[in-house]
């Protein structure tokens, strides 16, 4: 996080951010649905990022940014129920919120009709298949951080996080029709030192493996993108898939 940007802008700053803005700007998105919207940064960014007139709608549990942050609507909603939708949107924005779900497949279910046919998925996650992430598993015998904050009972953030990594989260999507998921890649500061990648040679060789006996192109378009840095070593996983239908 870039602490300088962070303080002027008022909300944390994360890499992935120019990430996202770029694949709502390629896929020509004009309505998005930021769900959850935490402290605003996507209804603040992405109109001047993206150069166009984009209506971005928020949802959240609480504490919404103000509505001078470039939201059309701010919905007080817990992402465990059905979303309230009165048209589907071009994009639809989930920023560190999946491994938080109670129930990930209801919630990646209402993503999808919350979406017009052909529209974009983006979900956004720490990775905690990169090496270093599986290092500090290792090294304090979990892997999740455990929530840390206070959240009402039931709620679709109050679950224990779970350690969705890009092979968890691209069979959540498959399994839920998305087609064209891609694992995007993110510019990291101290992004894989060769110690990292000695570490990191295993996990390589068995996507290699996997990879040589594909049998599809589906599957070997999956083990690339297993193997790739992003996957292997980046500290933020950006995951676009699409709803099938006219895009």
């Amino acid at each position: 996080m870039h602490t300088a940007a962070a303080h002027a802008l008022g909300y944390p700053y994360f890499p992935y951010y120019p990430v996202v803005l770029d694949i709502l700007r390629s896929r020509r998105a004009d309505s998005v649905l930021d769900a959850p919207c935490g402290r605003g940064w996507l209804g603040d960014m992405a109109r001047p990022a993206t150069g166009r007139d984009v209506v971005v709608d928020g949802i959240g549990l609480a504490g919404l940014p103000g509505q001078a942050n470039g939201y059309r609507r701010l919905t007080v909603h817990d992402l465990a129920s059905p979303l309230p939708v009165a048209a589907p949107y071009d994009a639809v924005v989930c920023s560190e919120a999946i491994h938080q779900a109670a129930n990930p497949g209801l919630l990646v279910q209402a993503f999808q009709q919350a979406l017009r046919p052909g529209g974009t998925l983006v979900l956004t996650a720490a990775n905690p298949a990169s090496v270093r992430a599986r290092l500090q598993a290792l090294k304090r015998g979990f892997q999740a951080n455990p929530p840390t904050e206070s959240r009402p009972p039931g709620s679709a953030a109050s679950a224990t996080p779970l350690p969705w990594g890009f092979a968890q989260l691209h069979l959540l999507l498959a399994d839920h029709g998305f087609a064209d998921i891609t694992l995007h890649n993110v510019v990291e500061v101290g992004q894989g030192p060769w110690f990292d990648r000695l570490i990191a040679w295993p996990m390589r060789r068995h996507c290699q493996a996997r990879l040589k006996h594909a049998q599809d192109e589906a599957s070997r378009h999956f083990w690339r993108q297993a193997g790739s840095d992003p996957s292997v070593h980046g500290r933020w996983l950006v995951i676009s898939a699409r709803r099938p239908g006219e895009g």
